[in-house]
Formats: C-alpha cells, structure tokens, sequence
C-alpha cells in the first residue's frame, strides 16, 4: 500500500472521531496555505483517488508530455503533505474538460483529497463560461474566485485569469490589448472590493498567467498589486522550455511564486509570505 493511502485512513479515522490530528512528519498545528497549478486533469467518469485506468478513465492523457501518471504523483504528494485544515490554492488549468458536466469528474477527485481548495480561471478552463454556474457545480468545500476575492485564514485571496502580456512573442495588438487591459480591471476590481471590505487584511493573488518575465520586467499587473499592496502572486502556465522565463522570489515589491505541477515535482508547495 502506499504511503498516502494509509495516510488519508488516518485522517479519515480521526477526522470520524470528531479529533483534530495533524499527521504530516515534522508539521505543526498551524494551519498553512499550499498551492499548486495546471492539474491538467480530463477524467471521463466518476473514478476513486486509486486504481485509475489510464486508458479507460482519462480523455487526454498527459503522459504524452512526460508527465506520467501525474494523477498520482500529485495524490501522494498531497497526501503526504496536506492536511485537513489546511487550504490548497489552485490558479487554472484545473481540468481539460469542455464542458462542466465532465470538469464535475475532475473536481470531484481534487474533492476527495484533504483540505480546503480556492480555484481560479486558467486559459485551458473552456468549461469556465459562467462564474455563477461554476460555483453551483463545485463540491462543497470547493471555491471558485474570478474578478473577486475570498477570505482564507485572514488572508484575502484574489483571482482573475491574467493574460499575455504586451511585447511577450506571439503579442498582436489587436486582438490581445482588450483582454489585457479586461483582466487588468478585474484584478483591481477584485483587490478594490478587499481593501475596502478588509483593509486591515494581507492579499494574496492568484492569477494563471505570470505577471513579469526576462522580456516584460513590469506590467500592469505588476503596477496594481503594488497599488493594493499585495504580498504574494501564485502564477501557474509555464511548463517545459517556457519555465526559462520564470521570476521568482521578491520583485518590484511582490513576492512572485510560479506554481505550476510539473515545477513543483506535483508536490503542493507552501505559499511565501
């Protein structure tokens, strides 16, 4: 048996009890806020944290991409590092799923495994057409932030999509400057509602698409969360060759972390503050 699994019996069995145990090696009982990113998930039924069929379950398998079976490395890793009081912030490309009848599949896994979950848009979400509708399918314990914020251990916790920035390659004035400047102002949408409703409160930002790289040192991304005076941004999308342009660490007064999957080993990380 796996080391998660028997883990997840423990907190199960304790959790029945109505005990609070925290079963990590080496944790405390303070709760703590893990993220991670670009699940990529695309389950086709109901199916169980183990034994999944590659061929039968999954729609689009992302061995193809050398992650193989990440499923379950990320199930294990989560086990193994989670726990039930704890909150996992998850910035986009959650599912591969078109429509929210299938995504329904993949949220229901991410369900079953420990602690409280705060998801965000990323630009694979094609089932993310309605906020209000995405919110009636979640599980519970499951939160959906787009263009507004949620509150998670005194933190304010923020979210929007984000989106390429100008001068990046592939930019087109044309047709990329008015979603841009939209995510903008729904990120400061989102950060003006929580300053005046917890202007007392740290802000965390979770956006899918980084915020600076090597080519873009600044952005209005970057100007906003400066303005509302944002601790952390969790930024997910780049994968393979493309985390060359990865910035992390403190930058421009903001704490960048890149928190896609296959950056973290699909190990929930701690969020830096």
């Amino acid at each position: 048996m796996e080391l998660g699994f028997w883990l997840h019996r423990a907190r199960s069995c304790y959790n029945d009890m109505n005990l609070k145990i925290d079963v990590r090696k080496g944790s405390g009982t303070d709760l703590s806020l893990f993220a991670i990113s670009d699940l990529h998930l695309s389950f086709n039924k109901p199916v169980g944290l183990y034994h999944i069929d590659f061929q039968a379950d999954i729609d689009k398998p992302m061995d193809v991409f050398g992650w193989e079976r990440h499923y379950d490395q990320v199930r294990d890793a989560w086990l193994e590092t989670v726990g039930a009081d704890d909150t996992v912030l998850i910035p986009g490309d959650i599912s591969w799923a078109l429509r929210l009848d299938q995504a329904r599949y993949d949220f229901d896994w991410i369900n079953a495994l420990p602690g409280r979950k705060v998801l965000s848009p990323g630009n694979h979400c094609y089932y993310a057409q309605s906020k209000k509708k995405v919110r009636e399918t979640l599980p519970e314990g499951m939160e959906w932030i787009d263009a507004d914020y949620t509150v998670v251990e005194g933190i304010v916790i923020a979210g929007t999509r984000g989106w390429n920035l100008p001068g990046e390659p592939g930019w087109e004035e044309e047709t990329d400057r008015r979603i841009y400047d939209r995510q903008v102002g729904r990120l400061k949408m989102a950060l003006a509602s929580a300053a005046k409703e917890h202007p007392e409160k740290e802000r965390i930002v979770m956006l899918h698409f980084p915020p600076a790289t090597p080519k873009v040192p600044d952005s209005d991304f970057m100007e906003v969360m400066r303005e509302y005076g944002v601790k952390t941004c969790l930024y997910g999308h780049l994968h393979g060759r493309s985390r060359r342009d990865v910035i992390e660490g403190e930058y421009g007064g903001v704490i960048l972390q890149l928190v896609s999957c296959d950056y973290l080993d699909f190990k929930p990380v701690k969020v830096k503050l």
